[in-house]
């Protein structure tokens, strides 16, 4: 499912319903915001014609810069539940059952009308543990890395935003495709640039939609850029294995670590043979992992059904003791799962104990949209998408840039350059590289550092490695 949102400054203008007709054709959105229409239902019933699409509802404009737009098909269930001359409200229902609340923005570009705007959301949107996003144009920003112009935006702003975000459990999504989203005409030759247009997600959302992304199109016919929000996008490489630090809770890891390294032994030389150990490894945790001890999440969710119909019945000794055991068990996985967050939040002032797992999420999935990489620029100006297709640029880069074209001879450059290095310095250097110390190297890794390209980090070892002596 895709979401365009737009400040299109005019519907009906010759260039903004041709760039309109462009992003449809060639994205095919399952729904059009539109903002500063400046447009009566009349127009706005042509344009969703032209554009295709089949059912609309649009706020009318009381002055020049106002009017709101909203065109979907008949495939998605939306329930408009609530609007005024700065949001929609609706309802939405997929196929797949997902139901999720969206408030379509677009907030006064006076701050003190916008200030009162926040607090009008905020009353009739009290927090909510439902999924929930907040898309179109907010005017304002969330830091001053968020603006490049000759003025910083006033801090007392940006502050009265974050308060709003704070208030509603929202967090950004971060944007793809460019850093900003409004441009200015050019003042002395200069350009204003500031990303006013965002989502904003709260936590339930972002588990319900963990790869969504949203990219910012690029302006044309209006100074906004018009930016996409892509639910569930297409070509997610395969999943990588990670050496995940709650299965070392488990009884049969240690067991399961050895019978991986005693596997083929003594097969080829030192290193491969190690290599192959390592390998083994993987293979038995990732088989023992997806048979016996899965991630929590799922199982969580079926002991909370189990407990909730037991709580239903009467409340026999043997129910009251098998409800007591249910929360035993659930707190167990709780913390399992919170060691999974944990582990890959990357936030190392907090700990185990601190027992925040929708913190750790909601770090990780922000971490995630800050390093994913959706697209990159060839040397021909060309955007290239697709994760092969990048992988293969990447590579052509690299192999290109340190590939030598001049010469390699560089003796007589060197016979000109003092000795630095004694020979007790160059015997020490040349000296082989004991057991020990590489023992020594991988035992002071961190435990939750970056992975390495196979999936392993330091806590395997330390800790898995600590089972085969």
């Amino acid at each position: 499912m895709s979401v365009i949102s737009w400040n299109c400054r005019g519907a009906a203008a010759p260039a903004t319903v041709s760039e309109a007709q462009d992003l449809c054709r060639k994205i095919k959105p399952d729904i059009l915001f539109l903002i500063e229409t400046r447009a009566k239902e009349c127009r706005i019933i042509k344009l969703k014609r032209k554009l295709r699409f089949e059912k609309h509802f649009c706020v009318e404009p009381r002055d020049l810069s106002d009017g709101l737009c909203f065109l979907w098909n008949k495939n998605i269930d939306i329930d408009i539940y609530s609007w005024s001359d700065n949001y929609i409200k609706v309802k939405v229902k997929e196929d797949n059952n997902n139901e999720w609340s969206c408030c379509f923005v677009y907030e006064n570009p006076k701050f003190q009308h916008r200030k009162a705007q926040w607090k009008e959301l905020s009353t009739h949107n009290r927090p909510t543990n439902d999924p929930q996003i907040f898309i179109g144009d907010f005017n304002d920003i969330l830091d001053q890395e968020e603006k490049v112009g000759l003025h910083p935006k006033p801090r007392s702003q940006i502050e009265e935003f974050r308060k709003f975000i704070n208030y509603n459990g929202l967090m950004d999504v971060d944007l793809k495709g460019g850093r900003f989203t409004w441009f200015s005409n050019p003042r002395n030759g200069f350009v204003t640039r500031e990303r006013l247009d965002r989502a904003l997600a709260n936590w339930a959302w972002r588990m319900l939609y963990q790869n969504a992304t949203l990219t910012a199109l690029p302006a044309i016919s209006s100074d906004h850029c018009p930016i996409l929000l892509q639910l569930n996008p297409k070509g997610r490489s395969s999943k990588q294995f990670k050496y995940e630090a709650y299965w070392e809770d488990h009884e049969e890891y240690k067991e399961i670590i050895k019978r991986g390294w005693n596997k083929n032994k003594n097969q080829g030389g030192k290193w491969k043979n190690i290599l192959g150990k390592i390998r083994n490894c993987k293979t038995e945790l990732s088989k023992w992992s997806k048979q016996t001890f899965r991630r929590a999440d799922m199982e969580i969710n079926r002991l909370k059904e189990e407990l909730m119909q037991l709580q239903k019945r009467d409340l026999t000794k043997e129910v009251q003791q098998h409800i007591i055991t249910l929360k035993k068990e659930i707190e167990a996985l709780w913390r399992r799962e919170e060691k999974y967050w944990g582990q890959r939040s990357r936030i190392k002032w907090l700990r185990w104990g601190d027992k925040n797992t929708s913190f750790f999420h909601a770090s990780t999935i922000q971490r995630r949209d800050r390093n994913r990489i959706e697209r990159l620029r060839n040397q021909e100006g060309q955007w290239i998408s697709g994760n092969k297709e990048i992988m293969s640029l990447i590579e052509e880069h690299f192999t290109k840039l340190f590939t030598t074209t001049g010469g390699r001879n560089f003796e007589d450059s060197i016979r000109k350059v003092p000795r630095r290095v004694t020979q007790q310095m160059n015997e020490e250097l040349l000296r082989g590289i004991t057991d020990a110390e590489i023992k020594e190297a991988a035992f002071l890794m961190g435990s939750l550092k970056a992975l390495s390209p196979d999936g392993l980090n330091g806590l395997f070892f330390s800790k898995a490695l600590g089972c085969n002596p």
